[in-house]
């Protein structure tokens, strides 16, 4: 069976360290899959509108799955095929949970990342990906003023101080119900979405719309979150660098991202991908 979408997650994947640049090996065998027909797709938990630059660097995405798969995305006509959000009241009751912790709050909204701004100031940016992430946030004085009744795609939870605290949190948010709770220890982070918001379930619904079976998925990425997405598709491809979950969970090891590892599973594969 030949591979007919190829879903790839972003920051350690597909993107170099930098969290911006598109290794040029991965833009020229991308472009080559889907000049055999191959549907590419973007998974990532960043919001849709910090995965554009990356799609508008390879030139051949046909569909986005943002914030975990919180939402899914025609991007040639930003048509969204699929939501699953946090309900206000959910996202009122989780905030209660995090605020006594003061960490950096962002919660993803219609595309769009909002924190407030006393918190962004106590927390100034420190690596690569936080100054690249604070260009799209949206610094508002109240979170509950901003957002109000709308639905929440994702939060995502940093500068927690240590594991302890994590592990406190991500207790206490899971105790709420119906949520997909992905804490990273070391990293400081967790990221909070919809229980059915996952990239996994994401490319079940995408593939279902476009008649494509999981036998004909290539995912690639490098993190605990792409493990359901791993356990669905056909084939999976882990990076070097990849979580031990994700390893685990791959059928196969590629390099790495600064090395255009993504370019280079692609090029191996490339007498199966397309429409036979």
């Amino acid at each position: 069976m030949s591979i007919r979408l190829i879903a790839v997650d972003l920051d350690g994947t597909l993107l170099s360290s930098d969290g911006a640049t598109v290794h040029e090996r991965n833009i020229r065998a991308l472009r080559r899959a889907a000049e055999k027909g191959a549907k590419i797709v973007l998974a990532s938990g960043r919001s849709l509108v910090m995965m554009e630059d990356a799609a508008e660097q390879l030139g051949c995405v046909n569909y986005i799955i943002s914030s975990l798969g919180g939402t899914v995305t025609d991007y040639a006509t930003r048509k969204i095929l699929d939501e699953k959000g946090i309900d206000p009241d959910k996202r009122r009751a989780i905030l209660e949970v995090l605020r006594p912790f003061k960490p950096l709050i962002e919660v993803y909204c219609d595309n769009r990342i909002y924190a407030e701004q006393a918190i962004l100031t106590a927390h100034p940016p420190v690596s690569d990906f936080d100054f690249l992430r604070a260009r799209y946030d949206d610094a508002v004085e109240d979170l509950e003023t901003a957002i109000g009744e709308r639905m929440t795609e994702k939060l995502d939870v940093d500068f927690i101080p240590d594991d302890e605290t994590m592990e406190l949190i991500r207790t206490r948010v899971e105790a709420l119900g119906d949520l997909c709770v992905l804490a990273y220890p070391g990293d400081g982070n967790i990221e909070i979405s919809h229980i059915g918001a996952t990239k996994g379930n994401a490319l079940r619904f995408l593939c279902r719309h476009l008649g494509i079976d999981a036998g004909e998925v290539l995912a690639l990425g490098d993190s605990d979150n792409d493990v359901d997405m791993f356990e669905w598709a056909g084939c999976a491809v882990a990076m070097a660098r990849a979580s031990t979950m994700a390893r685990q969970a791959a059928d196969r090891v590629t390099g790495s991202n600064n090395d255009g590892g993504v370019g280079q599973a692609v090029e191996e594969l490339m007498d199966q991908i397309g429409d036979r």
